[in-house]
């Protein structure tokens, strides 16, 4: 009788390593999404914050100049991607 319940245990530990595997993974994958964002994030406010003037695409395909109203929108923008992408990771919520 004892043969069938190992067998049972091993399949249980399997699937909770396969889990584990999996969610590690996930995790890994949004650390570097995350990395990524913090990346572009400050590589775009340090052209900001230089001064130079930026064009952007409108809706119709058309260049324009970014004006002040815009850059400081964007500059918000930024720092908020850069609050919430480059500081340390924020802990898994319980589901």
């Amino acid at each position: 009788p004892g043969g069938k319940d190992n067998e049972l245990e091993a399949r249980k530990k399997q699937a909770e390593e396969a889990e584990q595997a999996k969610k590690k993974a996930e995790q890994e994958k949004f650390a570097k999404a995350r990395a990524e964002n913090c990346e572009r994030a400050k590589r775009a406010k340090a052209t900001l914050d230089s001064g130079i003037r930026i064009a952007t695409t409108n809706a119709k395909g058309e260049r324009e100049i970014m004006d002040d109203k815009g850059r400081a929108s964007e500059t918000q923008r930024l720092n908020d991607v850069i609050g919430s992408d480059c500081g340390p990771m924020p802990a898994a919520s319980a589901q």
